[in-house]
């Protein structure tokens, strides 16, 4: 397994930092940079307002931009930090890699396979690094479960979300609920992450049958709220996915995998491995139940110490492209198998 970010490593070169997108993300972002010590010396946003607001927020100090071409050609950043909607990511990455600035993007990467070929031609003729915020790979239970399941292959997995994106949540951006703009729905938003840890404990399979619907939001969004996703491999083996945000209400997420002896569920960080809730010694839970999504802090400082290390981050276009890859593979599918 990758090396993992721990509290004691953070990189003592401090960067100049750029974020494209001051959206719900961002402040997340922020807190983590500063947390490893990075400065941020650039924010962009169409909105110049909210420039202002998270200028003054987080008393950062920073230039402000409207257009994310001027700030990635101003020659005042290191690195940045793709936080804007989907749409944009691919065009950001590009440029910035072309101008050899370090990337981290949030998911997706790209929203079509042709974005996916311009990244890796840029990342191709670069020498500035990508990273891929696939933040979940970082928590603690998964950790737990990645190490427990490390010399026993996988035969079986399987996972679900079941969330509440409502109209008020689509109509908080107009590039929501868009496939022009967003390429997809619940999968390539909310389950990507879910998606993304059955690939990483299972590999990249052979072959998809998908389904894919609007079953609650007709009118108001363009792109699926309702998923099913069945992989096949060549042994046999499936892992299976099932994801809707049309529920009227947000659950835990599900995550449960099988090697040939040994089971385990992860329910939220709650972890139950053959039957038996996985404790400290004195009864309680292992992980707290903040630690589910605590993720982006320990993988921004390590893409930092990557950085300035020279070791490889985990999570580069090549891995980060697989979960994107599965995903338009599935709305390609139409309710037919196909190869990946």
């Amino acid at each position: 397994m990758s090396a993992i970010f721990t509290d004691d490593k953070k990189a003592k070169t401090v960067m100049r930092v750029g974020i494209v997108g001051l959206g719900a993300i961002a402040p997340l972002h922020i807190k983590a940079l500063s947390g490893c010590g990075q400065k941020i010396t650039a924010i962009c946003d169409i909105d110049k307002e909210k420039c202002k607001k998270i200028n003054a927020e987080f008393n950062l100090g920073a230039k402000e931009y409207s257009d994310y071409n001027e700030m990635l050609s101003s020659g005042e950043i290191d690195s940045v930090h793709v936080c804007a909607p989907h749409f944009i990511h691919a065009d950001v990455i590009c440029k910035a890699l072309k101008l050899g600035i370090n990337t981290l993007s949030e998911k997706p990467l790209a929203i079509n396979f042709q974005q996916l070929s311009e990244i890796e031609k840029a990342v191709k003729n670069s020498s500035a690094k990508l990273g891929v915020c696939f933040q979940n790979r970082y928590n603690a239970s998964v950790l737990y479960l990645r190490e427990f399941f490390k010399d026993k292959p996988i035969v079986a997995a399987a996972a679900s979300l079941v969330w509440k994106r409502d109209k008020d949540y689509y109509s908080s951006g107009l590039w929501r609920g868009k496939k022009q703009f967003e390429g997809g729905g619940v999968m390539i938003n909310q389950a990507i992450h879910t998606l993304d840890l059955l690939q990483w404990f299972c590999g990249m399979p052979e072959t998809v049958t998908a389904h894919c619907s609007n079953n609650s939001l007709q009118g108001v969004i363009d792109v699926e709220d309702t998923a099913y996703g069945m992989f096949t491999f060549p042994s046999g083996g499936k892992f299976v996915i099932n994801a809707t945000n049309s529920a009227s209400s947000c659950f835990p997420i599900v995550f449960m995998v099988q090697s040939e002896h040994d089971s385990a569920e992860l329910f939220g960080d709650n972890i139950i491995v053959n039957g038996k809730f996985v404790t400290r010694s004195d009864g309680a839970p292992i992980f707290g139940k903040d630690e589910w999504g605590a993720g982006h802090g320990k993988l921004i400082n390590d893409f930092y110490d990557c950085l300035e290390t020279g070791r490889k981050f985990p999570i580069d276009f090549y891995e980060g492209a697989k979960t994107v890859k599965l995903i338009l593979k599935m709305y390609e599918s139409d309710g037919k198998n196909i190869n990946i």
